[in-house]
């Protein structure tokens, strides 16, 4: 009995020592010996594997125009937004099957406003009216066929002439491989997309389980959608002249992908190996894509910045042909999931602070935890003026389980999405929503 009370009074010991996320905190820049030690990433293109699917097997190929023309449409706002701020917020839910499904989760947001430089307006064709597009990724969960995190999809949504009834459709993820078949679903968190020129980046996590679970971005030709012949079949890829995507009637083949040089799969907080879970585009300066690393029951997760040439619309080589992270800074913010940036202002997605604020918008009163439910805010952050540090602060509790922003300098917009799909204690219908907050320069 002794021995039992003891080990009791040195676990409570050692819970109630492990620090909680604070209202203030400071994140510190790598060195530069640290950021030396960061892996590179190097790309292989496999776009002579998707030209032949084009040319031997019965796709089709169309352009962004087909994609978002009909499909489902969306709702206005059918949630609280959980938003506790003074600027104008816009946005919408999904239709109540993509509102409420176990199938799918959505994890990332970028959209035209990121792919287009001092627009928010991306003609979906040659010659097309420019369009406003919102893009999100999503994985799949446990109780779809597939199972979780084996299949991944990006919708898109036309919120051109607003946000509720925008017409949106889902595009399945695919690998062309040289196969028979032609090409293969894509297992993958889904982590996090961003937008640059006519390209797609998708951050993948990494993924020890899985066949290509180094290849931790995955990057896409927005002009080049192949249109299915079948909708019938769960099937990925083309069997006796039938052409399927998992129900999908489209489907975006990659064109390549980044892995560490040395290939390995990702660790979280290791220095050499970091985990790229979410992602954001930084137009401020020269172009980056910023990438940030979730950690679960930490913060230290690594916030880098990866050059991108503008030419290419791919991440930028140095000199050894490999792609070197330029910056670098360790995260405060505990489980972080998402973060952007523009000139020395951010934003970061991650827990609330613990008991203060309260947060009381779900189970569990002010705790930021209740059960395996996490309690999500968005966090200020300020870049020092030598870049050394990152001066965080509570800005506002988030739809639960946020996930990923993007912002928009043509509009001065943030979008966040957020991944809750209720059935939490049976108090919670959903809680699924995509949200633009207006905050020029993420001054706000």
């Amino acid at each position: 009995m002794v021995t039992r009370l003891a080990a009791l009074v040195l676990l409570l010991t050692a819970l109630l020592a492990v620090p909680l996320p604070a209202e203030a905190a400071t994140g510190y820049a790598l060195t530069a010996a640290q950021l030396a030690q960061v892996r590179p990433l190097a790309f292989t293109s496999t776009l002579s594997a998707r030209d032949a699917v084009l040319s031997t097997l019965p796709v089709t190929k169309v352009r962004m125009d087909t994609v978002i023309a009909g499909g489902y449409t969306t709702r206005a706002i059918c949630h609280p937004t959980d938003l506790h701020v003074s600027v104008p917020v816009s946005g919408f839910c999904w239709n109540a099957t993509d509102d409420t499904t176990a199938n799918w989760f959505p994890q990332g947001i970028t959209g035209s406003g990121d792919g287009m430089n001092g627009s928010v307006l991306y003609p979906p064709c040659d010659g097309c009216a420019g369009r406003k597009i919102v893009a999100v990724s999503w994985r799949s969960g446990a109780s779809h066929e597939y199972g979780a995190n084996r299949l991944a999809r990006v919708t898109f949504v036309d919120v051109t002439a607003g946000m509720s009834g925008a017409p949106y459709r889902h595009v399945v993820l695919v690998e062309p491989d040289g196969t028979a078949e032609g090409f293969h679903e894509i297992a993958t968190h889904a982590d996090g997309i961003s937008w640059y020129g006519n390209k797609l980046f998708l951050v993948t996590g990494g993924d020890p389980d899985v066949s290509g679970g180094d290849r931790l971005v995955r990057v896409f030709d927005l002009t080049h959608f192949w249109k299915m012949n079948s909708t019938t079949s769960g099937n990925v890829g083309c069997v006796s002249g039938v052409c399927s995507a998992a129900y999908s009637g489209f489907a975006l083949p990659q064109i390549g992908y980044y892995r560490l040089n040395s290939p390995a799969v990702c660790a979280s907080l290791d220095l050499t190996r970091p985990c790229l879970n979410g992602v954001s585009l930084d137009r401020s300066g020269a172009d980056h894509l910023t990438t940030v690393e979730y950690k679960r029951g930490a913060s230290g997760g690594k916030i880098l910045r990866w050059p991108l040439d503008p030419s290419t619309a791919l991440l930028k080589t140095g000199s050894d042909g490999l792609v070197h992270p330029t910056e670098g800074w360790t995260s405060p913010v505990w489980e972080l999931q998402g973060g952007v940036f523009t000139g020395d202002n951010g934003v970061l997605v991650g827990l609330c602070p613990d008991g203060a604020p309260a947060v009381t918008y779900m189970p569990g009163g002010t705790a930021n935890i209740s059960g395996d439910f996490r309690k999500s805010c968005l966090h200020r952050v300020t870049i020092s003026a030598d870049r050394g540090t990152l001066d965080v602060h509570y800005m506002t509790t988030a739809p639960g389980n946020a996930q990923n922003v993007a912002y928009w300098p043509a509009s001065g917009e943030i979008w966040l999405v957020n991944e809750f799909r209720g059935d939490y204690d049976a108090i919670y219908d959903s809680d699924r929503l995509v949200l633009a907050l207006n905050c020029p320069n993420l001054d706000c």
